[in-house]
């Protein structure tokens, strides 16, 4: 039974019970959205390293490649992207995924998954599995693998630790973002105490950038367009593109960045071919004039205020027009409604 969670009791309630489902738990899968990233990767790590030093058997599954610049971390060479015909789990722990229809549609039936507990932080989610534990309170997923950490009286050694960070500096980018509260700098810094090196995993994610990177960004900066009045900047990457930069799809993360950083700008947009069809779009906002995660979410995807995405059907053409009409209508009715607040104040 899919488990909708609301308020705090509810949320320490939920997560009690897939902390127990863990400790009961033998042979686990543990799997994340398709396009895995740094918070998925980093608490699958973290929750798998955990449950192997507890002498349990699990298992990191996910049909997509991990990105390069995340290859490095620990157990990600044991992960696996097909099960066997006769794989059976206990429990299948999904990170880090809002809405089933994520996991793809070859997700594993449930006499291979067992119980499935997920965790998610996304404020836009459609519940599911039978222990559905989110709390869009938590800056990232690692943070509510700490916690079950905690509820179990399960230390967490530096495999796990490095998972956890990379969690952590990942969704509040490298604790920039609205979502680094107190509980993050908290993990952060019971990380570093326990020996977790900063420095070593920022050198590993940011600072082996293949030259092919900056050759695809170069093309990708030059073709940047506002809209929206200027509050937003759409950048556009195409597979011609990428041929000609000689770069790789997973090098293009965190380029829309650069779009939202603009002066004047509230929310960046990214679009490119989805890779299983259609048309990818990735959002990243300030948070003044636009709910990224309210506007992808009535495209059909979901995510936070600050970031989110979803898939289009048609070319980028047709893409960026109804991303364009979605986000003027949106930054509409804030609009009306700050001006309507002043009328009335």
């Amino acid at each position: 039974m899919t488990e909708a969670i609301q308020g705090q009791a509810a949320i320490d309630a939920a997560l009690e019970r897939a902390a127990a489902a863990l400790a009961t738990a033998e042979k686990i899968l543990i799997t994340c959205h398709l396009g895995p990233d740094g918070d998925s990767v980093g608490s699958m790590v973290a929750l798998a390293s955990l449950l192997r030093a507890q002498g349990k058997r699990a298992t990191l599954y996910n049909p997509d490649l991990v990105p390069r610049r995340l290859k490095w971390m620990p157990l990600v060479r044991s992960l696996v992207h097909r099960l066997k015909s006769d794989s059976r789990y206990d429990v299948t722990v999904v990170v880090d995924c809002g809405d089933r229809k994520l996991l793809g549609p070859n997700f594993p039936k449930p006499e291979v998954t067992g119980t499935v507990v997920a965790l998610d932080h996304h404020a836009s989610t459609v519940p599911f599995g039978d222990v559905w534990v989110c709390d869009p309170g938590a800056s990232c997923v690692g943070v509510l693998v700490a916690r079950i950490a905690r509820h179990l009286g399960w230390p967490i050694a530096t495999d796990a630790g490095v998972g956890m960070f990379v969690s952590l500096v990942t969704d509040t980018g490298s604790f920039r973002y609205s979502n680094t509260n107190a509980e993050a700098l908290q993990l952060a810094a019971d990380l570093v105490e326990a020996g977790i090196d900063p420095w070593r995993i920022s050198e590993q994610m940011n600072e082996r950038v293949p030259f092919s990177r900056y050759k695809l960004l170069s093309a990708v900066l030059a073709g940047m367009e506002l809209c929206c009045d200027g509050v937003v900047c759409v950048m556009t990457i195409t597979h011609e593109m990428i041929k000609a930069a000689g770069a790789a799809w997973d090098q293009t993360e965190g380029m829309v960045n650069y779009a939202r950083a603009i002066d004047g700008v509230d929310c960046g947009v990214l679009i490119t071919p989805a890779k299983r069809g259609g048309v990818r779009v990735s959002m990243r906002s300030k948070g003044h004039l636009v709910d990224a995660g309210k506007v992808c979410q009535e495209l059909g995807g979901g995510g936070h205020v600050g970031a989110a995405g979803c898939t289009l059907q048609g070319t980028l053409p047709e893409a960026r027009a109804r991303v364009a009409e979605a986000l003027t209508a949106a930054i509409a009715r804030v609009r009306a409604e700050e001006a309507a607040a002043e009328r009335t104040g």
